[in-house]
């Protein structure tokens, strides 16, 4: 029964002594849990938009060899800006899953790991341009700097002897330099005219009438069409948002390969299969003659 008592003493001996170990072990089991919980909640709701993000890239890009490696550097980049923000720097090293596995100490593994640091860098671009940083921030109230202290004017006592003021030098204006002579332009000679009038026009040979210069009306340019008005009851849908390119380093699928399907995370090439073409029965290579 002795060990029973001592606990007990331990447990009560805080409550009884009035410190406030108590006080600050109750706060750091409530509040410290509810705060990580709700870290944790921000940061899988970011993750979740992460995926509809890049769902978004892959139907917009479908023709972009990306690698599972680019995807998790795209996921982790996007929720490390919009949670942490900073400067959009990629990190040092990949994250331990990438450097302890011995798939990714060869010459495949390391361009692995540079697709990684691609996706980081273009899930931040994505992430900047969605602008929603600033509303993942707590406003700060910064406080009113003073002007500081208020300027005093000293003026003589009355009766004091005063210095005259100064006289006001004033400079002589300079002379403005001769203006050079006008160069003499030389008259323009005449030009011919470009439609000399017929012989037996109207107003007779060797007339000196000018000749008519007609202009050529342009046609009249094509009205602009007018959108079609959508119909009664119809939900107006908003223009789908261009996202930036992802980097030249993404290689594309040459042309023989058809394009993948864009439902799934990852491109995932179908086979080329060639279709043979079919011969007749009654061709001489169906008989082997």
């Amino acid at each position: 029964m002795r060990w029973k008592t001592v606990a007990l003493a331990g447990a009560l001996g805080p409550w009884a002594l009035g410190c406030n170990i108590a006080q600050y072990t109750t706060h750091t089991l409530v509040n410290e849990v509810h705060v990580l919980s709700s870290l944790h909640g921000v940061e899988h709701k970011l993750r979740s938009e992460a995926r509809r993000v890049w769902k978004e890239v892959r139907a917009q890009y479908p023709r972009r060899a990306f690698t599972a490696e680019f995807r998790d550097g795209f996921l982790d980049g996007y929720v490390d800006f919009l949670d942490r923000g900073g400067n959009c720097s990629v990190p040092a090293v990949p994250p331990a899953k990438y450097t302890r596995q011995k798939k990714y100490l060869t010459e495949e593994g390391q361009c692995l790991l540079r697709d990684y640091l691609l996706g980081f860098k273009y899930g931040q671009d994505i992430a900047v341009a969605t602008g929603k940083r600033q509303l993942l921030t707590v406003p700060v109230l910064l406080p009113v700097v003073d002007d500081g202290p208020p300027q005093f004017r000293i003026e003589p006592r009355a009766g004091a002897a005063t210095l005259p003021a100064p006289a006001p030098v004033t400079m002589p204006a300079p002379t403005p330099p001769p203006a050079p002579a006008p160069a003499a332009v030389p008259a323009p000679a005449p030009q011919p005219p470009l439609f000399p009038a017929p012989a037996g026009d109207a107003a007779g040979a060797g007339s000196s009438l000018a000749p008519l210069r007609t202009a050529v009306a342009a046609p009249p340019a094509p009205p602009a069409p007018v959108p079609a008005a959508p119909p009664a009851g119809a939900i107006p849908t908003a223009p789908a948002v261009k996202l930036p390119a992802p980097p030249t380093d993404v290689p594309e699928f040459p042309e023989y390969v058809p394009t993948p399907p864009v439902t799934d995370e990852l491109p995932v090439v179908p086979p080329y299969r060639a279709e043979l073409p079919v011969v007749p029965p009654s061709h001489p290579e169906a008989t082997g003659k």
